[in-house]
């Protein structure tokens, strides 16, 4: 996980540096080839695409760190509210889960989409809040293994508290199985807000990926698909291997 904290700060520190780059505005050198002055060519108005590039990298990759936090934080603690209630309550829960996953999440985000073109800050907590269910099941698992272990049970009954018990105990034990969940949960959702930039269901202002990708279909038949269609889609997948690779070496991660 600290390959994923070090990128958070790379983002980070690209938005910080995001005054001191080159200006991403339009010129008259219209839909120019990759060369010396433009390394990646231009758009249809003259943008530099390599400068888009740097203005949709962070509000892509941090717009998925965020939607994938409220996600797992949102099953996490639906989980524990199911795990602490009695069997009726925990089933009304489970209940309104198997609800929500029954229905078709990419269809309420097409819908939303259309009537609100969210931005940054909208479409994280948009993507966050219909993903979080199908976490919800792994995380009681999980929970409800935790609180039956003799350790914990052994300080409950040495009057520990439930938050201690869960801060001290079950927490550090779920850590890993949480970071595989929340790295799942990014692979999710940027492949959701990609869709969504791409379908031309976002703010238009908003920068991403998905964005100048749906900026270059109109050019899918001339040369200039070459520049415009295969940066975007490069970077995103990559990031989305860099993604995998750390899922795949999660446990280890977890427990540096």
């Amino acid at each position: 996980m600290r390959v994923l904290f070090g990128l958070a700060a790379g983002l980070l520190l690209l938005l910080v540096a995001q005054p001191l780059m080159p200006a991403y505005r339009s010129s008259r050198d219209v839909l120019t080839a990759p060369g010396r002055e433009h390394l990646l060519g231009t758009n249809d108005i003259g943008q530099d695409v390599l400068t888009g590039l740097l203005y949709a990298t962070p509000n892509t990759v941090l717009m998925a760190l965020a939607a994938a936090t409220v996600a797992t934080a949102t099953a996490l603690i639906v989980a524990g509210a199911a795990a602490a209630a009695g069997a009726t309550t925990r089933n009304m829960i489970l209940r309104l889960v198997d609800a929500l996953q029954v229905m078709p999440s990419i269809l309420v985000l097409l819908f939303i989409g259309t009537l609100m073109q969210p931005g940054l800050a909208g479409l994280a907590l948009l993507l966050g809040l219909t993903s979080w269910h199908e976490d919800v099941r792994v995380a009681l698992a999980m929970l409800r293994r935790e609180l039956q272990r003799e350790n914990v049970r052994f300080a409950r009954h040495m009057g520990a508290s439930r938050t201690y018990c869960l801060r001290r105990h079950v927490l550090p034990a779920i850590r890993p199985a949480l970071a595989a969940l929340y790295l799942q949960n990014i692979r999710q959702v940027t492949l959701r807000a990609a869709g969504l930039a791409f379908l031309g269901l976002t703010d238009p202002r908003l920068l991403t990926w998905g964005g100048m990708m749906q900026d270059a279909m109109e050019h899918l038949y001339t040369p200039a698909w070459l520049w415009l269609l295969l940066p975007p889609a490069l970077a995103l997948t990559a990031f989305l291997l860099i993604i995998l690779l750390l899922i795949e070496n999660d446990p280890a991660g977890a427990r540096a």
